[in-house]
């Protein structure tokens, strides 16, 4: 991997900016800290000042595991698109899909509440209407817990599609897009075929293995088995690449 400060990855980036690409980030791990709670996590202020920015030139997406609503709450600056739920929900042609998730989504939170083991190791189920998220960061023996999530979801019917994160396991209905699927779809919606992508996790490299010559990937923290073209060292290089980013935009118009 070729890491995106570098000579080589501005050179990468720069090339893309040229074609005035469509700006798409993940929040969690990329824009906001991890934090121990989802509901704490915060977009730090420089970050979003200069997100307002790029919002004001190019068009941006904000595509999240986060629901869509609780996404916009954390924003002080308006993307062109804001897509949660990894992809189930805020991309325009796919409207009318989202209701199909949610009698499946409720009837696996019914079973998963009523599943003992989650509850004794403390796992915590986050429900997102279109997905669930069941978050194991408090829990006293991680990999007690993960067993525990493993074991109970393998009891869901439809069984889910499942996205390990960051102490996180992500269900999705079967017929669920997924961040990669939204990706191709808002590009299609926008008035260009080029992106630069940036998150940090598994559920990014559905965005990742994509492999189009048009979208630049980029994963903060370097893992040698990620697709991403680029990577950051750590959360704290997103705002060095953003004012990068923002920098080449005001020298190209």
């Amino acid at each position: 991997m070729i890491h995106a400060l570098s000579r080589e990855g501005i050179a990468r980036i720069d090339a893309i900016l040229a074609r005035k690409p469509l700006l798409a980030f993940d929040i969690d791990g990329t824009l906001a800290p991890i934090v121990s709670q989802p509901g704490e996590a915060r977009l730090p202020d420089a970050i979003q000042r200069c997100l307002d920015v790029l919002a004001s030139r190019s068009d941006m997406a904000i595509i999240t595991g986060r629901a869509a609503e609780d996404a916009r709450s954390m924003l002080a600056f308006t993307p062109r698109y804001v897509v949660g739920n990894h992809g189930a929900e805020g991309v325009p042609a796919w409207a009318g899909r989202r209701s199909a998730f949610v009698e499946i989504v409720r009837d696996w939170h019914d079973a998963l509440r009523a599943c003992s083991p989650l509850v004794a190791t403390g796992v915590m189920i986050e429900d997102k209407r279109y997905s669930l998220s069941l978050h194991y960061r408090q829990a006293p023996d991680w990999d007690a817990a993960y067993r525990a999530i493993r074991d109970c979801i393998e009891r869901l019917r439809p069984t889910p599609k499942v996205i390990d994160g960051k102490a996180v396991v992500n269900l999705l209905t079967p017929d669920a897009p997924n961040k990669g699927d939204a990706l191709r779809a808002l590009i299609a919606d926008s008035v260009t075929s080029a992106a630069i992508y940036v998150g940090d996790d598994d559920t990014d490299e559905r965005v990742f293995e994509l492999i189009l010559p048009d979208v630049l990937t980029i994963r903060v923290e370097r893992d040698d088995a990620s697709r991403a073209a680029l990577f950051l060292h750590d959360q704290g290089e997103v705002l060095p690449l953003l004012r990068h980013i923002a920098d080449r935009e005001q020298a190209l118009r």
